[in-house]
Formats: C-alpha cells, structure tokens, sequence
C-alpha cells in the first residue's frame, strides 16, 4: 500500500508539472511567435472564458461548483478553459453511452399502489420522499423486503460469505476497488467453485479505483474460471478527460434473492485484517426480498453501457413473499447527468423535513453552500444534528478540507464529533426514528455530483433502531469538536482551509 500511494503521489506531481509546464510553454510561444497577433489571441481567450462562463452558470446548479469552476478559469484561461471544455465533452460521451441504450422493455416492476396510499395517509413526507426518488432515478417502493444492518466491515464480510455460498443460479459484484489479499483469495475460491458448478458469475470493477491494486493476473484468472469481468471508464489515452466520472458503487447480488451494499469494498484494510489507519469502521446492509431486483437492474444496466449488449432483464428477477409487513425500501442510484440530482435531494430533503434529529456518519465532509445551509437550519430550528467524521484520515489534505466546514456548522449548533480509533467510512442518514439511507454516497462533490452511487431509502424497517443505537455507541468513542475551541486553532491553518475550500468541487 506504501508503494501504492508513493507511485499515486509521483503521478499527480508529474500531471500537476505537465500542465503548469504547458501553461508556461503555451504563454511563451503566444508572446514570442505571435507577438503581432496577441490583441487578438487575448481577445479570443476572453470570448471563450466568457462562454465557458456563460455555459457553467446556465448548467450548473451548484453555486460552490461555479465557483471554483470560474476561478480556475480567470486564474489560468488557458488551461483553465480547456480543461472545461474537455470536461463537458467527456461527461457528455460517457452519459449518452449509458442513456442511449435502448432497453426494449419495461424492467421495472408496477408500485403496490394500495401500499402507497396507505403511507401516503399515514406519513405524507415520506410518500413524497419516495415520489422524489421514484421521480428522478426510477426506481420505485417495496413494500415486501427484509435488511440486515452491520456495524462493521468484519460482521458484514461473514454474512457476505455465508450467502455467497448458498448462490446457485447468478452471482454479480460491482465495486469501486478490488484489491489483492485475503478478502479477495477467500471470496474468489468461493466464485470459482461456483462458476465451476454452472452458477454465473459477473465482475464489474471501476479502473481507476482498481488501478493499482488488483490482484496479480487478475483478468486472466477470472477468464480461466469461466468468470465474466468488464471495467468501468478505463482510461484510453494519457489524459482522459473522463476521469472524474467513475463507478463508486459496492453491490453484490446473489440470485435475485439477496443483495449487499454499504461503503465496504473488497480489501483487507475493510475488515480490519489490515490496518492503516487505525480501526477502520464500515456499515452496510443485506437485504432480502424484492427490492433486490433494483440492485440487479442496476448492475445489468452498467454491464449493458459497456457491452452494448441487450440484457433479459425478467431473468434475473425473483419475488419473495413475506407473511408480515417489513417496512418501506427504496433502492435507488445516482449518476452524473444533467438532471440527475437524486443523490443530494435525498440527503437535502431528510435535513428539511427532521423535526427531532438528524445523525450522518461520512469519511469526507465537502460540502457546497446548499447542503450547509440546509444542516445550519435545520439545527436553527430546533433539530438535534450530529456529523461524525473520521479523527485519523485516509488523505491529509482531504481532512483540511472537512474540517474547513466545521465553523460555519458548529456556528449553526450542529455538533460535529471526530471517530477517534481511525477511519470512520460508513455513509449513514438517519432521522426521527423513521427513515435511514445506507450505502456508498459520501458527503462530498465527488459523491454528490461526479460519480455513479448507489443506496437504500428506508423507512419504518425494523433496523432503524439497529442505526440509531450504531451511531450512539460510535459517538462514546468520539471526540466532540467544542466551538470555542476549535476557534483557536492555528491562524495560517484557516487561510489553508479557506484556499483549499475555493477549488474543493473540483478536487
């Protein structure tokens, strides 16, 4: 892993050189080559920055994103506009891929219209937050699911493997990061049995969160065991402006029946046989019953954008039936289309509607104006807002720029609380004893506005006080940020945060 991050470190310094080097180049040979012509040259540059601009603030909602966005702009027009540009063309080829295929059929299954009408009478603000996922990504309510809830990496990975053992018709895993050691060697001697067996099993791993990590021979072995395997987004040439947009989504599906998500991806350091960075805290759920189906749609979806094969969608589906009442799940993803603001409105719409609570447990606190703003009003009126983050941190830098937004929160009355044994990497919503959302979106522009997530609305499932009673023992091992004191830190670390802060959507 040291090697990992030294190899990481060098590749940004030699990216970051690249284009401070091409800025330099770009200006000299401008200033030298085409003196005569540099009225016009900086004519041009100020029309396209104007556009650049003009386009960011008409397609953007976000007010942080704008802003860093039109600093690194006026800052270095050059490069600054190009990159842009780039960008735009990327998230725009990468999406119409996905978008533009034609599914043939409807995958999705009717809503229990009767159900719906009975939460609606008895909690119409969590109908609507269901018509609100239902609205924007698709998918819809079940009412006919039962869920599991782990408080940590190592209680979830034995039910992982209990389950996977039981597969016997289709396997599907997609993560953000498949890693080398004995979580995968376990977990692979299981697939390959099962592949041998005639069960089919599909791997989906993003490149760039498996660049330098997957096991040795990894495609190989896969393709030798009769095991389907893709990779999400790899990068084609030296600079791919896709980049930023990558598949962070943990999901595993077994027969239809039975799904995992949470923040665990497949690595040691997730179940504490390797340690970093201390004890490293994950939560996650396993559901069973009908809402699995979403989370297959999900992965079949994905796998299908980069076939480009048409999936049978109705194959991979299989009811349950409960004889009781389990609650309300709503799966649901999120990407980075135009339109597709699932990920925030969810979180933004349970801040907004909490009348006695709202707890959140997330590694990374970045967050733009909206989302502060909403957490400052919420705890303003009366509404008990707890932030756990993690006190040891996977990225130093990243940590300056959570701990830049406790001021204005902490001014607000929400309490902020650091997980003093290491890395907290749970990404848990919890509000009013009523509803939860577990799964793999953080609080931050990359999870928010950048990349492919994944997770599971709840609401009157009996879990919820499984969360509720994680997250009040979590906090007894936690240091409570105090206002006044954190006030008196260190002047130049407050200009570091404020700096930081300005290009933090596009970090």
């Amino acid at each position: 892993m040291g090697e990992r991050k030294i190899f990481v470190s060098i590749l940004k310094f030699i990216m970051f050189m690249f284009w401070l080097i091409f800025q330099f180049i770009a200006i000299a040979l401008i200033y030298n080559i085409f003196n005569i012509f540099f009225i016009y040259y900086f004519v041009f540059f100020e029309i396209v920055s104007a556009i650049s601009v003009i386009h960011l603030n008409y397609k953007d909602k976000n007010t942080s994103y704008k802003i860093s966005w039109i600093a690194l702009i006026l800052l270095i027009p050059i490069v600054g506009v190009i990159i842009y540009i780039l960008s735009r063309v990327g998230i725009k080829r990468n999406f119409n891929k996905i978008n533009k295929i034609e599914l043939g059929e409807k995958i999705f299954p009717e809503e229990n219209q009767s159900m719906l009408s009975l939460l609606k009478k008895e909690n119409k603000t969590r109908y609507n937050e269901t018509r609100l996922i239902k609205n924007i990504s698709g998918y819809g309510t079940y009412f006919n699911t039962k869920i599991i809830y782990f408080s940590s990496g190592e209680s979830m990975y034995k039910k992982f493997l209990e389950e996977l053992k039981k597969a016997d018709k289709f396997i599907f895993l997609e993560y953000f990061i498949i890693s080398k050691g004995n979580m995968w060697d376990e977990i692979f001697e299981i697939l390959k049995d099962k592949a041998c067996s005639g069960v089919e099993v599909r791997i989906l791993v993003d490149y760039i969160g498996s660049l330098f990590v997957l096991p040795k021979d990894f495609e190989k072995s896969l393709r030798e065991n009769n095991i389907k395997f893709k990779i999400f987004n790899p990068i084609k040439i030296l600079l791919n402006v896709m980049l930023n947009y990558r598949d962070h989504r943990k999901m595993t599906i077994i027969d239809g029946k039975v799904a995992f998500t949470g923040g665990m991806n497949i690595g040691d350091e997730y179940i504490n046989s390797y340690r970093k960075y201390g004890y490293w805290k994950d939560m996650g759920i396993c559901l069973k019953g009908d809402a699995v189906y979403s989370f297959t749609s999900m992965f079949l979806r994905m796998w299908q954008s980069i076939t480009k094969k048409k999936e049978a969608f109705k194959k991979y589906q299989f009811k349950t039936r409960f004889e009781k009442y389990t609650g309300v799940v709503v799966p649901y993803n999120s990407s980075p289309e135009e339109h597709d603001d699932i990920a925030e409105n969810v979180y933004l719409s349970i801040i907004n509607s909490a009348k006695n609570y709202i707890y959140i447990t997330t590694p990374y606190l970045i967050i733009g104006y909206e989302m502060v703003l909403a957490l400052s009003l919420a705890a303003q009126r009366g509404v008990d807002v707890r932030i756990i983050t993690p006190f040891i941190p996977d990225k130093k830098a990243v940590q300056v720029l959570t701990r830049s937004h406790y001021d204005k929160l902490l001014d607000s009355g929400v309490k902020i609380y650091e997980y003093t044994p290491g890395f907290i990497h749970g990404k848990i919503f919890i509000s009013d004893g009523e509803c939860a959302v577990v799964g793999t979106i953080n609080m931050d522009y990359r999870s928010l506005y950048l990349h492919f997530e994944c997770a599971a609305y709840m609401y009157d499932v009996p879990i919820i006080d499984d969360i509720y009673n994680d997250f009040v023992n979590t906090m007894s091992v936690c240091r409570k940020i105090e206002k006044e004191a954190w006030e008196k830190r260190c002047f130049l670390k407050k200009i570091l945060e404020s700096i930081l802060r300005m290009f933090a959507p596009l970090a």
